[in-house]
């Protein structure tokens, strides 16, 4: 049974405003993160250039029910989508994923189909939102870091309609990039756009922009810079 048409439903009731979300629901779904942190792993051991990677959650996402089995590891969810690896020496590849999760949660396999352009293999068209978070301070990464980016239209209503997001396990260098990617029929007229942006370590937010970051139609088409910041501390 496919559960990807509930992630909406899901996203409204767990996320209050997009800037005070849950750690966990700081996403649509946190399968979209243990399928990054099992690619980012599987990455580092088998690409000694391995400069980041992303996942892309909704609209691309897609997640179904299953009853199969790894060995003797049962499957509970299988998640598809699309993504990228960006090596550090500048390139990137596109690939479509699958991703599969066991019934604690847990992800057992990534596997990454990556394009041929040549035979006429592409992601479908997209308008890409795109720009860099960095750190308002300067510190290094540690290992196990994941960029959350999320963009939502909040003309309607305070919770605010998710319309892209993606998740990016960095190679521990700042400024990350980042590139959300809307459907190719996208407009902006009647929209009022926001980012948000966190990073996060053990599902834990190390830092995080201050407020929501509004975006004009002048921005769309140039590059975001971001810059996070640590969370205030809470009182006791």
């Amino acid at each position: 049974m496919s559960i990807h048409r509930l992630l909406p439903a899901l996203l409204a009731a767990s996320i209050v405003h997009p800037a005070l979300a849950d750690p966990i629901g700081g996403i649509s779904t946190p399968m979209l993160s243990r399928c990054a942190g099992k690619a980012g792993l599987e990455t580092r051991q088998s690409d000694a250039a391995f400069g980041l990677l992303a996942l892309d959650g909704v609209p691309w996402l897609s997640i179904e029910r299953t009853d199969e089995a790894v060995g003797i590891q049962p499957i509970m969810t299988t998640v598809t989508g699309t993504g990228s690896r960006h090596r550090r020496n500048g390139t990137s590849v596109p690939f479509r994923f699958t991703c599969v999760l066991d019934v604690n949660g847990q992800a057992l396999m990534f596997y990454a189909s990556h394009l041929m352009p040549n035979l006429g293999d592409a992601l479908p068209p997209a308008t890409v939102v795109s720009g860099t978070a960095t750190l308002a301070e300067k510190t290094p990464l540690p290992r196990g870091v994941e960029l959350q980016i999320q963009l939502f239209d909040v003309a309607r209503s305070a919770e605010g309609e998710l319309l892209a997001e993606q998740v990016v396990r960095s190679g521990w260098q700042v400024p990350i990039p980042f590139a959300l990617r809307l459907p190719g029929t996208f407009s902006s007229e009647g929209r009022k756009l926001i980012l948000t942006a966190r990073l996060l370590m053990s599902r834990q937010v190390q830092y995080r922009l201050p407020s929501p970051r509004v975006l004009t139609d002048r921005e769309l088409l140039a590059p975001v810079v971001l810059v996070l910041e640590k969370p205030e501390a809470k009182g006791p």
